[in-house]
């Protein structure tokens, strides 16, 4: 390093203050809800410990040997959500497989030969890269940067990170712990689509978002036809696949707002914001054509109906919506299956 602890007299009382304001962010950091929180709040609570330009947070991928950015703030934002660094080549990698701090001071040659792609090169900065660890095992790392001068790091302040680190790292796997059990709880096992009670919670919430706006509100419910044939014939476990095969043909052919659902059973639904009755019909006539050009099931012929349902301006509530759509998905049953039935007077 360019400085030492003997230049600088005060070193030991800014260490005493950095380990107190530590101990004092331990509380925030930990209390926070969600993992985005948490991340934000472990950015928050470093700046005034251990300043720094810009700084990123890194999830480790062990199975691809491959880090991913979970949040990046300051210069380069994009860049570094972008990035995927791998463990054997890249500054943030030798700290995960050191499992310890790594320091590059400006003019170090490493600067130049690990260049983040979009960002500029130089060896001018200074990067502190801090790995997490729990236990033995280092689940991400906490990076810093100093891009501006003076962009020197001082030797106090690599033990500030890490000492922050293992607070850092304790809060992260609590929080993504707590992440992965709501998840979870909104998650349908056998689909990974979103279950009834997210589905139910979210249509209300459209609804009354897009209630404020006076935009339209569609829902789509879909159903395997003949599924209860397959099982019979064919057995659970051929149902099950039926059902997961389904439901990649969903997220397909959603749209990027689109909110694909598994209701129950062989019934599934997407909720559709700011969705008119002819776009959630030309939806439904996606997912149902996809169906049956994918030749899916046992007999390569699977196909689904449909009944469609809209709130012009989102006023009707959450049930009598469902109740419509559920009730023109029972018509499309009744009138010949593979079909999209989009209200009482009407079919497609």
């Amino acid at each position: 390093m360019k400085t030492s602890a003997h230049t600088h007299p005060d070193t030991g009382d800014r260490l005493v203050a950095g380990l107190e304001a530590i101990i004092d962010a331990a509380t925030g950091v930990l209390a926070a809800q969600s993992l985005e929180e948490t991340l934000q709040g472990m950015a928050d609570a470093l700046a005034p410990i251990v300043p720094y330009t810009s700084l990123a947070v890194f999830e480790v991928v062990w199975s691809e040997r491959l880090l991913v950015p979970l949040l990046a703030t300051g210069r380069y934002v994009p860049e570094t959500l972008a990035s995927r660094p791998t463990l054997e080549n890249s500054i943030t990698g030798s700290a995960v497989l050191r499992a310890e701090v790594v320091y590059l001071a400006p003019g170090d040659p490493l600067l130049r030969r690990h260049v983040m792609p979009g960002t500029p090169q130089s060896d001018e900065d200074a990067i502190l890269v801090a790995p997490l660890v729990v236990g033995e095992h280092v689940v991400g790392t906490l990076n810093v940067w100093r891009e501006d001068e003076p962009a020197w790091f001082q030797p106090e302040e690599s033990l500030l990170l890490r000492r922050f680190a293992s607070l850092a790292a304790m809060a992260y796997v609590n929080s993504a712990q707590r992440e992965q059990l709501r998840i979870q709880a909104l998650t349908d096992e056998l689909t990974g689509l979103y279950n009834r009670r997210h589905f139910e919670r979210c249509l209300s919430s459209v609804l009354r978002d897009e209630r404020d706006r006076g935009g339209p509100t569609s829902v789509v419910y879909f159903d395997v036809d003949a599924f209860k044939g397959i099982n019979d014939t064919f057995g659970h476990a051929v149902g099950d696949q039926v059902l997961r095969e389904f439901s990649e043909v969903l997220r397909s052919q959603s749209r990027r707002d689109d909110i694909p659902c598994r209701t129950g059973g062989e019934e599934f639904c997407l909720v559709l914001p700011r969705t008119s009755r002819e776009e959630a019909r030309d939806v439904a006539h996606r997912v149902v054509a996809a169906v049956r050009a994918a030749h899916l099931g046992p007999s390569r012929d699977l196909t689904v109906s449909a009944g469609v349902a809209t709130s012009p301006d989102s006023r009707d509530d959450r049930e009598h919506l469902v109740r419509d759509a559920d009730a023109h998905l029972m018509r499309a049953k009744r009138e010949g299956r593979d079909r999209v039935v989009l209200s009482e007077t009407g079919c497609s």
